[in-house]
């Protein structure tokens, strides 16, 4: 058990090294948001912590952005064994609503924090939503086998991947 929690905290680590680490935080909302939570209706105001981050390297998403990358993402949930073997323990579904609004597993997220690249990667600009316990990182081209469009720690602390976008 304790190689299985250092595990998935080393592949956490991983996942926001690979975002980057550092800088000021971004709460500039949106022009188009007011008002409400990502886990909820209506009108959401956007923000960006960028402290997660490498300074420089993502900015707050907009209104059009959060329509780009909306969508529900069917993938797997699971952990990673002591060989870095993913070991899949159930399917489980994203979603991102074009107004910020999210669910996994039908659940209600409150989001914390919304942030694009500010420059393409080898996976093209990410999305990076935040939530309390995880994030989930956001493709808008498939990202290839073990991620596709979405991936990321779940509010319990396992791991999704593979998302394909419905």
């Amino acid at each position: 058990m304790k190689t299985t929690l250092k595990l998935a905290t080393l592949l956490a680590t991983l996942a926001l090294a690979a975002c980057g680490g550092g800088g000021d935080d971004d709460t500039t909302p949106d022009a188009g948001g007011s008002g409400g939570g990502g886990g909820g209706g209506g009108a959401t105001t956007l923000s960006c912590n960028t402290a997660n981050y490498t300074a420089g390297s993502v900015s707050v998403a907009t209104s059009a952005d959060l329509a780009a990358y909306a969508g529900t993402f069917d993938g797997d949930e699971g952990s990673f064994d002591a060989n870095f073997t993913f070991v899949k323990s159930g399917s489980a579904s994203f979603v991102l609503s074009a107004s910020g609004a999210a669910t996994y597993k039908g659940a209600a997220l409150t989001i914390t924090s919304y942030c694009v690249d500010n420059t393409a990667g080898p996976f093209g600009k990410l999305m990076y939503v935040e939530f309390a316990g995880g994030h989930f990182d956001i493709s808008t081209t498939d990202a290839g086998s073990d991620l596709r469009w979405a991936w990321g720690v779940t509010p319990t602390g396992g791991f999704f991947r593979n998302g394909v976008k419905r």
